[in-house]
């Protein structure tokens, strides 16, 4: 296998890419002159050094010298607890201006069979929502996830997890305007308003 091969293989293991399009990420960096490609060496090398980690809702940050991003070290009063997928969801649902209550980052959703690997960071949202209750922090928890098969299992196995310990917290769906298969990670700020307005409580179990 020579560089080209490496390199494209690497690129494929991105979210989204496929071959033809990784081979094609490798052909631009062969047409760049040196100073960008030590450039773009530099910030990737950099980037697990000048980013951390939120301990709370899990979405990456810029160091600041605190362990808690910008959104959890503020205290709006709101007791409400969203979860998303991923980084990119929060930060398009943040943009709105009409959610100012907790986020979590579930990091990826819970495989519907035991053969596939799970990335869903379950334990770490479930002991979250522990902590808030007792703190007297948490009276909903808002599915903000993406509308697919996938999602769709993760949300409803995330409910009974959380609906059984914790039956008295009021537990909603982002409601109508997103489509089935819509990332929220690429719906307008109108679409996840009209979403968020219109959001489906529930409060049964669900059968999965």
């Amino acid at each position: 296998m020579n560089s080209i091969d490496k390199l494209a293989e690497l690129f494929q293991k991105f979210p989204g890419i496929g071959k033809r399009q990784a081979r094609r990420f490798v052909y631009f960096l062969l047409h760049k002159d040196n100073i960008y490609i030590q450039k773009l060496i530099n910030e990737i090398a950099n980037i697990k050094k000048e980013i951390n980690q939120c301990k709370e809702c899990y979405r990456f940050y810029p160091e600041n010298g605190k362990s808690l991003c910008p959104i959890c070290i503020q205290d709006t009063g709101i007791k409400q607890l969203m979860i998303v997928e991923k980084d990119a969801d929060l930060e398009n649902v943040h943009k709105t201006n009409l959610y100012e209550g907790k986020y979590f980052v579930l990091g990826g959703f819970i495989a519907s069979h035991d053969k596939k690997k799970s990335y869903a960071r379950t334990e770490q949202l479930l002991d979250k929502i522990k902590r808030d209750i007792e703190n007297k922090e948490l009276d909903e928890v808002i599915f903000g996830l993406s509308i697919s098969p996938e999602a769709e299992h993760t949300r409803m196995r995330l409910y009974n997890m959380i609906h059984e310990n914790y039956p008295d917290l009021i537990f909603s769906t982002l409601g109508r305007g997103l489509s089935s298969g819509t990332e929220l990670e690429y719906s307008d700020i109108e679409t996840l308003k009209y979403a968020l307005e219109s959001r489906i409580t529930q409060n049964k179990k669900q059968n999965i």
